[in-house]
């Protein structure tokens, strides 16, 4: 198992956090959407917020 540090750890548990949120959102919306893909997207979201915050930073309004 390779060795990493402090800050590496704590982002990694900062990205688990983010997903296991988005989990929830994705969980209270009408999606049918296995645990294994949910687990899957939400980690993968979590890990590209940089980019998911780029893609929706113009958006204005609250959609129903």
């Amino acid at each position: 198992m390779a060795a990493i540090s402090k800050k590496e750890a704590d982002a990694w548990d900062r990205a688990l956090d983010a997903a296991a949120e988005l989990a929830d959102l994705i969980e209270s919306s009408e999606l049918e959407i296995g645990e294994y893909d949910l687990e899957e997207l939400t980690i993968f979201l979590a890990t590209h917020g940089h980019a998911v915050r780029s893609m929706l930073r113009h958006l204005k309004r609250t959609w129903p």
